[in-house]
Parts: structure tokens; sequence; C-alpha cells
């Protein structure tokens, strides 16, 4: 593939570098931004409530000592999330949205990836959010657990789906069941991939992903390589540079 084949930015975590990741705020700045996409992560709490948040604990994003998964969400959305250097100090205050009412107004017109954090228990759950409050958009699924990224593709068939990985010993050892999986592809950690590895996926069928890339060196070096995704923390300042070489 060409160095100058076309490529798409994802939004990590929405435009987590000015705004708190995986807040309404940083999702509508990707909006606004024009990305191609944005990423969020969804788990579980206490009361069963899907949650857009990555981390299992509060202690990096809310500065308090408490367990994702055993809090119930009307605890939890009462904390604000902590601002990274980068975040701009308007955003204080942004606290955990639910998943729902990202979808609710996302955008016809765009793309949410959808890392899911939990294993097989959200499944239900995530089954009924969609279903009840994915009106317009795009949408694809991720996820590290491959048993549970394989009965996501088998629930939402129409859903592109992607296994999550970063490590090329676990790709090798899963390839022949990835290449006969329903999977749409695989997302990868930008540091595993060579035009090799790509090809080999194309091969099957395949389409490769990457993240996270911040760095207009490694971003051309994931285009030329064939990948069609980027994640990236900057996408319209990548976009901005990209477009100059």
């Amino acid at each position: 593939m060409s160095a100058h084949a076309q490529i798409s930015f994802i939004a990590h975590r929405g435009a987590s570098y000015l705004a708190p990741e995986n807040t309404e705020a940083s999702l509508d700045l990707a909006w606004q931004f024009q990305s191609d996409g944005a990423e969020c992560d969804i788990m579980l709490t206490r009361d069963k409530k899907i949650i857009v948040f990555h981390d299992r604990n509060g202690e990096r994003l809310l500065n308090t000592d408490i367990i994702i998964r055993d809090t119930k969400y009307k605890d939890l959305r009462k904390l604000p999330i902590t601002l990274r250097d980068s975040n701009e100090k308007k955003y204080a205050g942004s606290t955990i949205p639910l998943l729902k009412n990202i979808l609710k107004k996302l955008p016809s017109n765009q793309f949410l990836v959808i890392e899911i954090k939990d294993e097989m228990e959200i499944l239900p759950y995530l089954n009924k959010v969609i279903k009840k409050y994915w009106k317009s958009g795009k949408i694809a699924f991720i996820a590290f657990d491959y048993p549970t990224i394989k009965a996501t593709k088998t629930m939402f068939p129409e859903i592109p789906c992607y296994y999550l990985s970063s490590s090329l010993e676990d790709i090798d050892q899963r390839f022949e069941d990835l290449a006969k999986s329903q999977l749409d592809g695989v997302d990868l950690s930008y540091k595993i991939i060579n035009a090799e590895l790509v090809d080999r996926f194309r091969r099957a069928n395949k389409e490769v992903w990457c993240w996270t890339v911040n760095t207009v060196e490694d971003a051309m070096a994931m285009q030329k390589a064939g990948v069609s995704y980027i994640t990236t923390d900057r996408p319209a300042w990548l976009r901005e540079q990209m477009s100059k070489r």
C-alpha cells in the first residue's frame, strides 16, 4: 500500500488531549474536530449501569480509592474527573457519562468505537442499551478479551468487531482462529505492526487498525504499512501535520 493511501483517525477516548478522557466534552470535541471517529471505553457499575470509563478503580481519574464495579452510578456521577496537564481548565468538573447518553447524541455522520473493558457479564446489558439508544451514526466494538469480542460479534453480526492486542506472540497463536472467525479484524499496538503483518491479515480478509499513535513519524509508518484506522489523542493535529507531508 502506498504511503499516501487513505487513512482514518479515531480520537482516543474522545479528544482527550484537550478535554478529560471518556467524557461528553471529549467526545463532543472529537465530533467538532471532524475526526473520522472517536473511541471510548465501557464497563459495568455495581447497579449494572454501563458507564464510559477506562480504569478499574478511581485513583488516577477520580482521585479516590474506589473500585468501579463495586460502586453505584449515583455515587460515581458525583465525582469530577481529574484534568490532565494538557486539558483545558474550562472542562473541570466533567463527570462519568452513561453509554446511553453518548449514543443518544451520536451524530448521524460519526463513527463511535466502543472498547468493552469487562468480560461476558456486560453483554446482556449492552444488548439492551444498543437496541434502545443507538439511533444514528456508526459504531464498532473492540476488546482485549477474545471470547468476549467473539461473543459480541455473534450478538451483533451487523456491527464491526475487532480483537485488541499488543503482543505478536498472542497474534501468532490466535491467527488461524482469527482468520476463520467472523471478526472483522484486529486493532493492534502500533509497536508490533509492520507491512508483512498487515498483508497477512489482508490475505485472510481481515482489517488492521492500530493504537495509540501521537507522532507524525509513527503515523506515517502505519500508513505505509497499510493500516486503515489510527487511534490518536490528537486527531486534528495529526491530520493537519500529515497533510503537510
